[in-house]
């Protein structure tokens, strides 16, 4: 399969790496030289980590670098493409130009992917005489190390196209999450904003410091949420236990509607994240680089342990009659 990756940034980068690490010719396209060069770096570096994580040989770090061919010709990345990912700033007309040209350059036959993490399938889709041909593929960052992958449908995306890309996520090594219908955030950020909304509220409200929060979540919920997902939970408690949680626990819950206080104080203060050294914790210098190495190494560890039998086949639910 013949793959075009729009945008050469983090996330672009790391899906042309692993589209050719799983053997496929890869055109990467940037606007500018200097991403390309940049980008070409950035995956030489992720295969570092992966070839010492024990995910990659030598061998075939090698040749997948080979089937990533880098180009400012989006025209001729694209002419015969069977698959194109769409990597750009997370703004819908930045979309929706690309889109409209993919829609002339592109064969007819071609799939046409945005990497979006929560703007409109469906609207992205309406700047082309295609749409059924058009079909959310959201990855999760970094997408080296991350296998799922939110294959999302927008309104008149078709069974065929959700299901060719299905396969290809499949053929990556990924893990792909169909999510039928086109809603602000998918589902990724829908459940991970949830868990913020109520992490930031405890706070505010004196519960609990941020540090303890994120001891709960890291050794907690992330160690109990590896093994299974919410809905096998309830089922190995026992839905009955957790009806007479949520009666009493729901109404306590936030519900609120904006962001909040924490954010904006926050960020009113330039206390934006640890690449500014300053965030909800302080960071000395060199700390955000530290610590992204270090959550690739748990990542890595993680997927060795889980890789081993891969996600578990699951029962169908009462009423469904499609896995």
């Amino acid at each position: 399969m013949r793959v075009a990756v729009i945008g050469a940034g983090i996330m672009g980068t790391g899906i042309a790496e692993v589209c050719a690490e799983a053997g496929l010719e890869v055109q990467l396209v940037a606007r500018r030289q200097a991403a390309l060069d940049a980008a070409l770096a950035r995956i030489a570096a992720n295969q570092q980590e992966l070839i010492a994580g024990g995910l990659l040989t030598d061998t075939a770090a090698v040749a997948a670098r080979g089937r990533v061919r880098p180009t400012l010709d989006l025209a001729a990345a694209v002419r015969d493409a069977e698959f194109i990912s769409e990597n750009l700033a997370e703004v819908l007309a930045v979309k929706q130009e690309c889109f409209s040209e993919l829609d002339r350059l592109a064969p007819p036959t071609a799939i046409l992917s945005t990497d979006t993490s929560g703007l409109s399938i469906t609207a992205i889709a309406a700047a082309t005489t295609r749409p059924e041909r058009v079909v959310g593929l959201h990855w999760l960052n970094p997408p080296h190390l991350m296998l799922p992958v939110e294959v999302n449908r927008g309104r008149e995306t078709s069974e065929a196209t959700m299901q060719a890309t299905c396969a290809l996520a499949e053929r990556l090594g990924r893990v792909p999450i169909r999510v039928e219908r086109d809603v602000p955030g998918f589902l990724w950020n829908r459940l991970q904003l949830a868990l913020v909304r109520e992490a930031v509220h405890i706070v505010e409200q004196g519960i609990a410091r941020p540090e303890d929060v994120d001891l709960a979540v890291q050794w907690g919920l992330g160690l109990r949420w590896a093994t299974a997902g919410p809905f096998r939970i309830m089922d190995l408690a026992g839905l009955p236990t957790f009806r007479a949680v949520a009666a009493y626990l729901y109404p306590e819950l936030s519900a609120t509607r904006e962001p909040g206080w924490l954010f904006e104080t926050a960020i009113a203060q330039g206390r934006t994240g640890a690449a500014a050294g300053h965030g909800v914790y302080e960071y000395p210098a060199g700390a955000h680089a530290a610590l992204i190495a270090t959550r690739n190494t748990r990542l890595m560890a993680l997927r060795r342990v889980l890789g081993r039998d891969g996600p578990p086949a699951l029962p169908i639910p009462p009423g469904r009659t499609d896995a």
